[in-house]
């Protein structure tokens, strides 16, 4: 499955740059993947990064003319939604409202309608580590709701049991 899904992540990106798909059918073709399948995402920064028009800065997202913030990096990051693909090849997305940001770790690439553009690496590191942490949180948060929900039903089952009437 994962080298067909390879060539078919760049033509996405490369059609969504072209106004040919949305941000969003993007994110799905990713997120369609498996979490064991964290290389077929390091084959996309691979292939993103050897595109003739990568701009090779680390400038962060910006939807107008003037120079881009820091200010435009935290409200992209505070929007967004993030993504990990598990060991042994870690990778992680970060969805923002403009940009998706690909990291391996060690490369990295902000995608975005008007562009690609690489990351340095200790960028990538930390915004690999943001998407574990982001995941790890949400999985925790989702393990407690569950517990709390599974004692729920079990107290109102319980409850329920020792108000029915045994027959004599």
């Amino acid at each position: 499955m994962s080298e067909q899904n390879e060539p078919s992540l760049i033509g996405a990106v490369q059609a969504w740059q072209a106004t040919q798909l949305t941000q969003e059918d993007v994110v799905t073709r990713f997120t369609a993947l498996p979490r064991d399948e964290g290389h077929v995402v390091r084959q996309a920064i691979t292939d993103l990064l050897a595109l003739p028009d990568i701009t090779t800065t680390a400038a962060a997202p910006s939807t107008d003319s003037a120079a881009p913030t820091t200010d435009a990096w935290r409200a992209e990051l505070m929007a967004g939604r993030a993504r990990a693909w598990n060991s042994p090849d870690p990778a992680g997305l970060l969805v923002g409202p403009t940009v998706l940001i690909l990291t391996d770790g060690q490369r990295g690439v902000v995608v975005s309608a008007g562009g690609t553009r690489a990351l340095s690496s200790s960028v990538s590191a930390s915004l690999l580590l943001l998407c574990q942490t982001i995941v790890m949180a949400q999985n925790a948060l989702n393990e407690r709701e569950m517990g709390t929900l599974r004692q729920q039903r079990i107290e109102s089952a319980s409850t329920s049991m020792s108000e029915i009437d045994i027959i004599s």
